[in-house]
């Protein structure tokens, strides 16, 4: 998925969750700014990717699939 693709479905579920919520409820929590930084794939980790994923509903190897899926070859 693209930045603005994933930046849609947080906004969608905007009344359920948010980067801050997603950033609290990291342990140990990060910033809001790093769970941005990882949407707009400026940053990688790989806990943030995966709590971005389960935000949105959709499987990790989807939403970040350059980290996630392996490549031929």
């Amino acid at each position: 998925m693209t930045p603005d693709e994933i930046n849609t479905e947080l906004f969608k579920r905007r009344k359920q969750t948010n980067k801050s919520q997603i950033a609290k409820a990291l342990d140990p929590p990060v910033t809001p700014q790093a769970v941005h930084l990882v949407v707009e794939k400026k940053a990688v980790s790989a806990r943030i990717m995966r709590a971005v994923a389960a935000a949105i509903g959709k499987d990790v190897k989807y939403v970040f699939p350059e980290h996630f899926l392996k490549k031929a070859g």
